[in-house]
């Protein structure tokens, strides 16, 4: 499936664009897209400007401590990662306007799916904003072509829940950002590949201001009653004001509101909207439920790099026989040892049998890796990726008698540096198979 501006992050259904009016209400700052935008535009001035301001200090609103700040203190592959990257944007958006005096200053985003290449002013060499470490060839590369852009199982905006969209805790990445996120710090390359360095490249914060976009769009379509209490009862951290100085704890259930925060986006991101009815009957309209089972099957690792888990046989044989009244849901998540050989992998997922494949998820890693001394418990744990499928594995399973299987292997990106194998941890999947009935 081709992921492009019909597609967005919503997956494979028809979508339409959600506008949101820019109403500017005194105090809130409207984020716009990179892509509408020129170099003589008021944010990129004051964006570039600020930058290098920031590169001429060493204190508390210098640039270095910015990046020190998201080497340190970042959340990642938890559900944590949301409202911890919001808060940063957040304060980055206050230092700018205090910097440079552009009070009405909002963070660009770039969505990559929309404006498929980079801005010219932010990878021309003449730009403030310009960074020579990057991958060789981005300034012309199109994203939305690019590997790992195409995917249907990236994350849902009208439909995941909380704990598939926004990640769990202690460990686990969400859908936004095991595949909505990952994938544009590895193409970008150079300090955009690693937590440590990433957030000194100026596309690190329109990129960010792009995966906020996306939560917003969520939680406007379904996350208002869907995030627990004791999510909203964390604190995140690390972040400095506009003096500099820190901010000390801030609540999760402070970041929910843009405008609470003070700014808003000129639109939100398309989200599906499903006008086909499913096919059926003549005169059905839908499925009802009418009974199920769930299987749960888990398998540890036993230190190599592969790992594959056997479906059970009786829900196979029952998906092989199966007519367009049995729904499928695969929702399953494969761990590896949080470790610097997993730097630079992709993480591929695939089911097989009888010899053919079907990828059900492919996400290149992105590793904060624990430091002594530094905070981070939630670090400290294994690299947890999610998956799912749904119908759409009937056809690869259709073609034989054979045991399935899921199957996931790290593929090294950096092949020369010849690297021990980076080491699963465990996998697991709950298969949920529904009888239903056409009504």
């Amino acid at each position: 499936m081709r992921m492009n501006r019909r597609v967005a992050l919503a997956g494979g259904a028809a979508v339409a664009l959600a506008a949101v009016g820019a109403r500017a209400q005194p105090g809130v700052r409207i984020r716009k897209g990179a892509g509408g935008l020129t170099a003589t535009s008021d944010d990129v001035v004051a964006l570039g400007e600020a930058v290098r301001i920031m590169k001429r200090r060493n204190d508390g609103l210098s640039w270095a401590r910015q990046s020190q700040i998201h080497h340190r203190d970042s959340q990642h592959n938890n559900g944590l990662f949301l409202p911890w990257h919001r808060q940063q944007l957040v304060h980055m958006e206050r230092i700018v306007a205090k910097l440079t005096g552009h009070d009405g200053f909002a963070m660009p985003y770039w969505d990559w799916q929309e404006h498929r290449f980079l801005p010219d002013w932010i990878s021309g060499r003449e730009s403030p904003l310009y960074e020579r470490n990057r991958a060789r060839g981005v300034e012309t590369l199109d994203f939305a072509a690019a590997r790992w852009a195409e995917s249907p199982y990236t994350a849902k905006l009208a439909s995941d829940d909380f704990a598939t969209f926004c990640g769990k805790l202690p460990e686990g990445a969400g859908m936004v950002e095991g595949y909505g996120h990952n994938h544009i710090h590895q193409l970008v390359g150079g300090l955009m590949r690693h937590p440590r360095t990433s957030a000194a490249d100026p596309l690190f914060w329109l990129h960010h201001a792009n995966v906020d976009r996306v939560w917003a769009t969520w939680h406007r379509n379904r996350g208002r009653d869907l995030y627990p209490a004791d999510w909203t009862a964390r604190t995140v951290t690390g972040f400095v004001d506009v003096a500099g100085q820190p901010t000390g704890e801030l609540p999760v259930g402070g970041t929910l509101e843009t405008r609470a925060l003070g700014y808003d986006y000129d639109r939100l991101y398309p989200f599906p909207v499903f006008s086909v009815l499913e096919q059926g009957p003549p005169g059905a309209t839908g499925r009802v439920p009418v009974g199920g089972r769930s299987w749960t099957v888990r398998a540890e690792g036993a230190g190599g790099g592969r790992m594959g888990l056997t479906l059970p046989d009786e829900a196979v044989a029952r998906m092989r026989e199966a007519d367009d009244t049995l729904m499928i849901s695969g929702e399953g998540a494969v761990a590896y040892e949080r470790e610097a050989a997993l730097e630079d992998r992709s993480l591929e997922i695939r089911m097989t049998a009888d010899g053919r494949e079907r990828s059900l998820g492919s996400s290149p890693t992105f590793v904060h890796l624990p430091e002594p001394g530094a905070g981070h418990a939630g670090h400290r744990g294994p690299y947890v990726l999610p998956f799912r499928f749904g119908e759409e594995v009937l056809n690869l399973l259709a073609s034989g008698d054979g045991p399935a299987a899921v199957t996931v292997f790290a593929e090294d990106l950096a092949p020369e540096l010849a690297r021990p194998a980076a080491r699963v941890a465990w996998m697991e999947l709950t298969l949920t198979l529904t009888e239903t009935r056409w009504a």
